[in-house]
């Protein structure tokens, strides 16, 4: 967090507060995080978004001057750098979790549909996957994924989460799908390291989830909801030791 001391005047009498301003994504809170994901969806007020990320009224942030406000935005330029994050910001939101930081606890399954729908959202840019994604990655505490209910809790997600919650939540996912690339880098490219116009002709390595749940299985077909159930990590490391074994031969 930054220190922020801000000057001004009340019937012109100085006065000063001091504030402070987040410098990256961790240090947001759920309530900053939902107004910069509806910033992105359609601009907010430079008075509201000031208010917001200070902590401070808006009647005190009307009277700064422009020197001001100009100083203050320069210090915000990390939301257009999602350096990796390994949690999520909102934990709760309508009765549901989010997975705990690093991922702990999550099985390979939940990863493996919450990462398909999230893919297919961002390229096709259609909500009802964003819904499904949100659905995959959000449980009810204290209950294991189950792809069966995807639909029914996606129709929740529908009716209960606003546009701005649904966006905060798949911003803060590609700053964990990051940390994930840089945890897991022959797993995984950097989800912004081609250009933008190429993004979506080119497949990571780790997005065709069935073909990788079928190459895990093989012929177990019996213990099949076994590996499903596998801790990520778990299969991430398996995974990568295979890719280094197969790079030694």
């Amino acid at each position: 967090m930054k220190l922020v001391e801000i000057q001004f005047k009340t019937f012109g009498i100085p006065r000063k507060i001091s504030a402070s301003l987040p410098e990256s994504w961790e240090e947001l809170t759920a309530k900053q995080m939902v107004l910069i994901a509806r910033n992105y969806i359609s601009t907010v007020e430079e008075t509201e978004m000031l208010s917001v990320l200070l902590g401070i009224k808006k009647s005190i942030v009307v009277m700064l001057d422009n020197y001001q406000r100009f100083c203050i935005a320069c210090e915000l330029d990390f939301m257009e750098d999602f350096k990796p994050h390994y949690a999520f910001v909102i934990r709760k939101l309508n009765r549901l979790a989010c997975p705990r930081p690093r991922l702990e606890g999550m099985s390979f399954g939940q990863f493996m549909f919450a990462d398909t729908y999230y893919e297919v959202a961002i390229t096709s840019d259609d909500s009802w996957q964003l819904d499904k994604f949100i659905a995959c990655l959000y449980l009810p505490e204290g209950k294991p994924f189950n792809e069966q209910l995807i639909q029914d809790r996606s129709d929740y997600v529908n009716l209960f989460f606003k546009p701005e919650e649904k966006t905060a939540i798949s911003l803060n996912y590609r700053l964990v799908k990051e940390w994930i690339c840089e945890r897991y880098p022959l797993l995984f490219r950097k989800p912004m390291a081609e250009p933008a116009e190429t993004k979506k002709e080119k497949t990571q390595v780790g997005s065709n989830w069935v073909k990788v749940y079928e190459s895990l299985v093989g012929d177990d077909i019996v213990n099949q909801d076994k590996y499903s159930s596998l801790p990520v990590h778990t299969v991430f490391r398996y995974l990568t030791t295979k890719l280094k074994e197969n790079g030694r031969r």
